[in-house]
């Protein structure tokens, strides 16, 4: 489905650096998530409203946020129960975000939109829609549809 909208996936053994990302964090993350990630690299891309980092070195956003460095909103979003995992397309803010604080069967968790504005203003963690049940029903949406509004840019050097 990416491939074929010229997003340039390739696949590649990442399992040390999926390792790398989740000893920085305090739970697994989704099982169609790591799956994901541990066999494919890629650029950031867009999909149905949402742009997922990229995951195409031993330096990028997932390992970044998942530091939960100092005055990123991952420092707030991960004591929360919240791994951030993209933001709202368009130039968008919020964080895209995989919901750790309800059980879910193979740790697939509901992906969810958080408002950036009450993290940077108000230290407050405010959930504003739950976008998909799991990574695995945003794959299926993304599948269903004849143009999921799939794409990417090249980065500006």
């Amino acid at each position: 489905m990416v491939k074929d909208r010229s997003v340039p996936i390739r696949e590649e053994d990442n399992a040390s650096r999926l390792r790398i990302f989740e000893e920085k964090l305090p739970k697994r993350l989704p099982q169609s998530f790591e799956s994901f990630l541990s066999r494919y690299s890629f650029p950031a891309f867009d999909v149905l409203g949402i742009t997922l980092f990229a995951w195409d070195a031993d330096s990028n956003p997932y390992i970044e946020e998942a530091s939960a460095a100092k005055n990123s909103l991952s420092e707030f979003l991960i004591p929360a129960g919240f791994v951030h995992i993209g933001r709202t397309d368009m130039g968008g803010f919020d964080a895209i975000c995989f919901d750790w604080n309800e059980p879910a069967q193979n740790r697939e968790y509901r992906i969810v939109q958080v408002d950036h504005e009450d993290i940077l203003c108000n230290s407050k963690v405010r959930v504003v829609a739950e976008l998909w049940p799991s990574f695995i029903e945003l794959v299926e949406d993304a599948l269903s549809r004849p143009d999921p509004h799939i794409s990417w840019e090249e980065p500006i050097l």
